[in-house]
């Protein structure tokens, strides 16, 4: 399952990599990819996984995160 979120709080390149690394360490996470630039996340997931759990993982790293 495919999931876009949008990111807060994102003030570098570094800080997309920290994004992307809590989201890929995320229980049933397969793949993440974050843009900087477009302060987004595609995420792709186990069924089951819902955006929640993906946004806890984000706000555990330091960010804000919201399913689009």
């Amino acid at each position: 399952m495919h999931m876009t979120l949008k990111i807060t709080g994102m003030h570098c390149p570094d800080c997309a990599v920290k994004v992307e690394e809590a989201l890929r360490e995320t229980k049933g996470t397969v793949s993440a990819k974050v843009s900087y630039l477009k302060k987004t996340a595609d995420v792709e997931v186990h069924d089951g996984v819902s955006a929640e759990a993906l946004a806890k993982s984000v706000e555990a790293a330091g960010y804000g995160a919201q399913r689009v």
